[in-house]
This record gives C-alpha cells, sequence and structure tokens, in this order.
C-alpha cells in the first residue's frame, strides 16, 4: 500500500570530509556521495547518492531520502504491496541505509491500491470532490488518469497499464487502475481525527496502517461520481436538482445567491444518489475495498 515516502534523519557524527566541506565524492557507509553545487556561488551545498531508485542527499548534518518504498522493494508498484510485506521492505531497508531507518522522520506519503479494471470508465464518472474538480494526467499526448489538487492532500486515479508501457516499456497483459492518495505528514497529525505518523516505527504500526487504508477507501468514496438514476421515476424537482449539481459553475453560484434553497437541494441531491441503480460503481467499489482490505495481512 505505501508507494512514495519522504524521510529524513539527522546524523549525530558525519564523516571528516563533509566536515571539511571538501569538493570532492566520498564513499561512506559502502555508499559513494557526491557534491552538490549551490547555482549561484558554485559552492558545495551538499551530498547526494542513489541506492537502486531511492535518492538520498546530505545536507548539513540531514539526510533526505525520498522514492517509491514498493519499487525498491519489489521493483514495481503494479502488484499487491500488503503489510506483511511492507514490514519486511524495511527490514530490508534499514539495512541499506547508512543510518537507523525506523528512528527516521516521515514528512511525506503516498498510499495506493490497484485493481484489474478499464481506467477510462471509472475517471469518466469522476464530477468532483469537495467542490473541486479534477485535472487531467496527461502523458503522449493521452489523458491517461485525473487528479484532484486538495488543500492538505492530493488524490488521483490512472491507467496503470498506459504508465508502465511509457516509463518502463513493459506490456502488462491486463487493465489496471490504480488510485492513490498523497499528503504531508503534518497534515494527518493536526487535523481533527489524526492518524499519527512521525516516524519510521508509525508506519509499521498495524492499527495506524489500518486507519491509512481506512483513509485512502474514504477518499474513493467521498468523490462525487456521475450516477445512473432512473430519470422517468423522478418528479420534475429532482430532475431539476439533479440537473443543477451537475454543473459545478451553475451549482457554486446558486449557493452563494440561495443558500437555503441550495441546502434543501443538496438534500434531495443525496437521497437520488442513494436511489441510483448504476451497478458499476457499486461494483467498483465493492472491488477497490477488497483490494486494500487485502493489503492488511
Amino acid at each position: 500500500m505505501y508507494d512514495t515516502l519522504k524521510i529524513k534523519y539527522q546524523v549525530s557524527q558525519l564523516p571528516k570530509v563533509v566536515v571539511k566541506q571538501k569538493e570532492k565524492s566520498f564513499y561512506w557507509k559502502g555508499v559513494k556521495w557526491c557534491p552538490v553545487y549551490n547555482k549561484e556561488n558554485k559552492r558545495v551545498n551538499g551530498y547526494e547518492t542513489r541506492v537502486n531508485n531511492l535518492d538520498l542527499r546530505l545536507k548539513g548534518n540531514t539526510i533526505f531520502c525520498s522514492n517509491s518504498l514498493q519499487k525498491w522493494y519489489m521493483g514495481n508498484n503494479y502488484e499487491s504491496f500488503n503489510y506483511a510485506q511492507v514490514v519486511e521492505a524495511f527490514k530490508c531497508l534499514n539495512t541499506a541505509l547508512p543510518f537507523n531507518v525506523y528512528d527516521a522522520q516521515v514528512y511525506y506519503l503516498a498510499v495506493g491500491v490497484v485493481i484489474e479494471e478499464e481506467t477510462k470508465p471509472i475517471i469518466d464518472t469522476w464530477l468532483g470532490f469537495n467542490g473541486k474538480q479534477p485535472l487531467p494526467m496527461l502523458g503522449s499526448n493521452k489523458v491517461y488518469g485525473k487528479k484532484f489538487y486538495l488543500t492538505d492532500y492530493n488524490i488521483k486515479g490512472y491507467d496503470k497499464t498506459f504508465e508502465v508501457k511509457k516509463h518502463n516499456q513493459i506490456n502488462l497483459d491486463k487493465q489496471l487502475f490504480r488510485f492513490e492518495l498523497e499528503t504531508y505528514t503534518r497534515n494527518l497529525n493536526n487535523r481533527k481525527n489524526p492518524i499519527v505518523i512521525y516516524t519510521v516505527k508509525d508506519l509499521i504500526d498495524k492499527a495506524k496502517y489500518q486507519e491509512l487504508a481506512s483513509e485512502l477507501l474514504s477518499k474513493y468514496q467521498k468523490i462525487e461520481k456521475k450516477q445512473s438514476v432512473p430519470l422517468s421515476k423522478l418528479t420534475n424537482k429532482e430532475k431539476e436538482t439533479l440537473a443543477l449539481f451537475q454543473n459545478k459553475d451553475i451549482l457554486a453560484q446558486y449557493k452563494i445567491d440561495h443558500y437555503e434553497s441550495f441546502r434543501k437541494r443538496r438534500t434531495v441531491y443525496n437521497r437520488l444518489q442513494k436511489l441510483s441503480n448504476n451497478t458499476f460503481l457499486n461494483a467498483l467499489e465493492i472491488k477497490l475495498k477488497a483490494s486494500i482490505e487485502s493489503c492488511l495481512f
């Protein structure tokens, strides 16, 4: 379930070459570090290296590490990545990095799952999230996904089969849809109902892992989706309400000009969504939920 991580760790004892800021590469903990230069004054302002796909940057006495944990451990992020695998991945990571990874501070986190499903019919139903419309994800002049940019987090869904072929030149023999939640951990820690994530130790806490899984599903469920409603069975008021809520620009102005009417119509709209006969969306949510739950073992 974990994908991109950004962590940092303060080093208590730096190599002499770093302390003296010598402008040359050096080996530390079996890894070659290369100097990074300030573009303006051409002075060394840090060192960088890679451990497989992980990017490491040493600046001052802090090591920053980022990229996909799943890709580092499994070589891809289009297969299932469950809790037991996550625990093992961090064990391996702890031996590969030049610090105690469990004590590292986590400041950015992305979680996601994949299901075997064609992407376009899914994202074509997405209307909005908390009043914001999704933006297209483009690749090779093709819309292969949609993404919501929100204040405290981003959520996106995209064609994983297409992305893997484009970036890795691998042809998968099935259609895969990936759904992800991206956020800075401060947003999880400081909200009304926090999921407290400070260090990597928190990421292998089973209870918190389950909370993040529930958070991922909740975000998908809260996306406003185009529903298939039996129009012939609706009253004129219900049809007007449905049309109003499907036009976001008109709805936003209507909310300003007629707030009390908006509240009443919103109640009607919520009831209409429950009357939806769209078996595709219902089956899709069940499939996504099952995929998320499978990551808990």
